[in-house]
């Protein structure tokens, strides 16, 4: 797997997202810690908001952005666009009240999605070959599962001395370390393309989702997929300095708990999909992660929250997410006919996306009015319910 990095292009375009996800990671803790010292229990409502932003700029700019950006030049739209991610992180480091942090996430999570389409579709270009483009992918997804573990241990280390403001200057590095590889290398031009219908490019896609059992079973999937993720990412604020009224670094660790599961399933998943196909994992790895929220919901009912039974429950429920997300690509890739690639995955980033969206402020807001233990039945039970309609629309693995 670890060959392809030989092509400095490649190497480059990944350790600039390594440093891009690393300092993402960072001010995704600064923000939580930020967001409960400014609004205290609220905290939760606040993470959903800002989230939500998030959602938003993904699934209208992105699109938008993946249509216009063939008119530019490619390294200078990156490097421009890691650069206006740098200063909007960098003035969340004087944030003094929350609608400052509102227009600074808007600018930041505009350039992010304009940012992404682009820095993917170069991938296959610099690597044609099916077989390496795959490992790219594979190596894409584990740099996703490290920075959840060692974001959160350094945000730990910094923690210990100094403020949570400080982590946002890491963001900065990681965005302008990403400009700086980016700069080093020559990436491909764009296509001479012509205009074209981008409302038709865009329904091709979606309209196969609604068409095919496995794509179908593939978007209720993705609502487990948000729903999980939005209350390990929303709500663990609150658990840990509210219910439990823990210091600052404790917030960090439990993250740590959920990367380190997650990893530990990336690592494992190609070898589980040469005994179970990619349906039966994924449904699988929901119903697990309908028992980790159930379990932790029962346990605070009958003894109340303890820091070691979320670290366990959080731990769990990092492999059940792995287990759900990580096949869906090759999913993807099954379903094309060879020829529509593109159109499936626009599909699929603006369908997940909006999975996101409509997760992200449910989950801030079941939890500011009705807490932990509402919570977690609330989103288990969507887990539960889009797991049970997934399982009986995905009827078949071929539709071909």
């Amino acid at each position: 797997m670890l060959s392809i990095l030989k092509d400095k292009r490649f190497r480059h375009l990944y350790f600039a997202q390594i440093l891009a996800l690393h300092g993402t990671g960072l001010a995704s803790i600064a923000l939580a810690l930020m967001a409960f010292d400014l609004t205290g229990q609220n905290a939760a409502l606040l993470l959903s908001s800002i989230f939500t932003i998030k959602m938003l700029a993904y699934v209208v700019v992105s699109p938008i952005a993946g249509a216009i950006a063939h008119k530019f030049n490619r390294k200078l739209y990156l490097i421009i666009l890691d650069i206006i991610r740098a200063l909007s992180a960098l003035a969340l480091f004087f944030v003094t009240d929350i609608w400052q942090i509102y227009i600074i996430i808007l600018f930041l999570q505009v350039s992010s999605a304009a940012f992404t389409p682009i820095y993917q579709a170069t991938i296959p270009e610099i690597l044609p070959d099916e077989d390496e483009y795959t490992r790219a992918l594979s190596l894409s997804r584990i740099a996703y599962d490290i920075e959840n573990i060692i974001s959160a241990g350094v945000a730990g280390l910094i923690l210990v001395s100094f403020s949570y403001n400080i982590l946002f200057l890491g963001t900065v590095f990681g965005f302008l370390g990403s400009a700086v590889l980016l700069s080093s290398i020559i990436l491909p031009k764009f296509a001479d393309i012509k205009d074209q219908n981008f409302l038709q490019n865009i329904t091709y896609g979606l309209k196969k989702f609604t068409k095919y059992p496995r794509l179908k079973g593939l978007f209720f999937i993705n609502i487990v997929i948000a729903s999980g993720g939005s209350m390990i990412i929303i709500n663990t604020i609150i658990f840990v300095r509210f219910d439990l009224s823990l210091s600052e670094i404790s917030f960090p660790i439990t993250m740590l708990a959920f990367g380190i599961g997650s990893i530990l399933a990336a690592l494992s998943v190609p070898k589980l999909l040469t005994i179970v196909s990619d349906k039966k994992l994924m449904l699988i790895g929901s119903f697990a992660l309908v028992l980790s929220f159930y379990a932790l919901a029962l346990w605070i009912k009958f003894y109340d929250i303890s820091w070691s039974a979320l670290i366990i429950t959080w731990l769990i429920s990092g492999i059940s997410y792995s287990c759900v997300l990580t096949p869906g690509g090759r999913v993807i890739r099954k379903s094309s006919n060879g020829s529509d690639f593109s159109q499936l995955y626009a599909a699929q980033f603006s369908l997940s996306h909006l999975c996101w969206l409509m997760m992200y402020p449910f989950s801030g807001w079941v939890m500011t009015r009705h807490g932990s233990f509402i919570s977690l039945i609330a989103i288990g039970t969507i887990i539960l319910l889009s797991t049970f309609v997934a399982y009986h629309t995905w009827k078949h693995d071929k539709i071909y």
